[in-house]
């Protein structure tokens, strides 16, 4: 039976969208979260990866310290435990507390543990000599198969190499940018760090290159237009991302500037849950549909 544009059966593969942005402050995580909140709610199984040693996705998913003896997304780096040890069920504050009882988990959605430790990755990765296989040995090993649908990297502001063991697996690219021109530069040293793997290490199926741009906390007016008025230097940005013709084919909608999208990060609640009718989710949905992120035909809540 045919399916409609909105509604799609489960995906025969698990998809990789990996978020990254070289100068913080960029939006990048309360984005990537809540887009995965998005797809999990379109009835796809989702996991969200936080490889950012500020562990604000964990954060926001509602640890913000992993529990006693939990493993995280580093122990996985190290060794030491297995990628399905790091795995816990992504949850929002409904109390106060630490117990499981002010927390209420999020159907469809799962999270591996960030840890301030992913400071240390880069010394690590560097001192094993197949450290930009990390990852992709990793997934080949220990993905559990049929699993998740769709797999959400936030990835640390980095162009070492744990961001080229993050490419090497090929994940689709999301260069986040808000509005600062430092962004723009940081977009700039993202593709050329990734063109660098690309010479580097093809001889290993390195092929990994920005192939969308996501730009948050922009101030627009009533017709989506960038609102000038709001910020001189965010419209600067814009307009030099709409005027290189390789990027702008790139550009997904643009996250409206709303200060309850970065409350998530204080109340640990996603979007979705703290402010239910903010436009902003508007934007997320839009970029959900530019991403092809269908709404599934049977809703798997688990």
């Amino acid at each position: 039976m045919p399916t409609s544009e909105n509604s799609a059966s489960a995906p025969d593969e698990t998809r990789i969208i990996a978020s990254t942005v070289i100068a913080g402050g960029a939006g990048k995580t309360q984005a990537t979260i809540n887009l995965a909140v998005e797809a999990a709610g379109r009835g796809h199984s989702v996991a969200v990866f936080d490889f950012d040693p500020q562990r604000t996705a964990s954060h926001i998913l509602g640890y913000q310290d992993p529990p006693d003896g939990q493993p995280t997304i580093f122990d996985v780096l190290q060794g030491t435990h297995t990628l399905e040890e790091a795995v816990v069920p992504a949850r929002y504050r409904i109390g106060d507390g630490e117990e499981d009882t002010a927390f209420r988990h999020i159907p469809n959605l799962d999270l591996i543990l960030g840890t301030t430790e992913m400071a240390d990755a880069e010394v690590n990765l560097g001192l094993d000599p197949a450290g930009v296989l990390w990852l992709q040995n990793v997934l080949d090993e220990q993905l559990p198969a049929g699993r998740w649908d769709i797999l959400f990297f936030d990835c640390g502001p980095t162009l070492g190499i744990l961001l080229l063991s993050i490419a090497m697996v090929g994940p689709e690219i999301i260069g986040c940018v808000a509005d600062e021109f430092k962004y723009i530069i940081g977009l700039q040293d993202l593709e050329e760090t990734l063109d660098k793997g690309v010479r580097k290490f093809r001889r290993f199926g390195f092929k990994t290159e920005v192939q969308h741009i996501l730009a948050t906390n922009i101030p627009l007016d009533a017709e989506g237009k960038v609102r000038r008025s709001g910020g001189a230097v965010a419209d600067d940005a814009m307009k030099a991302i709409r005027s290189n013709p390789e990027w702008l084919p790139k550009l997904l909608p643009i996250v409206r500037r709303k200060q309850r999208f970065k409350d998530t990060i204080v109340t640990q609640r996603p979007l979705r849950f703290l402010d239910p009718r903010n436009e902003a989710l508007e934007d997320i949905a839009a970029i959900a549909d530019a991403l092809r992120i269908k709404r599934l035909n049977s809703t798997r809540k688990r």
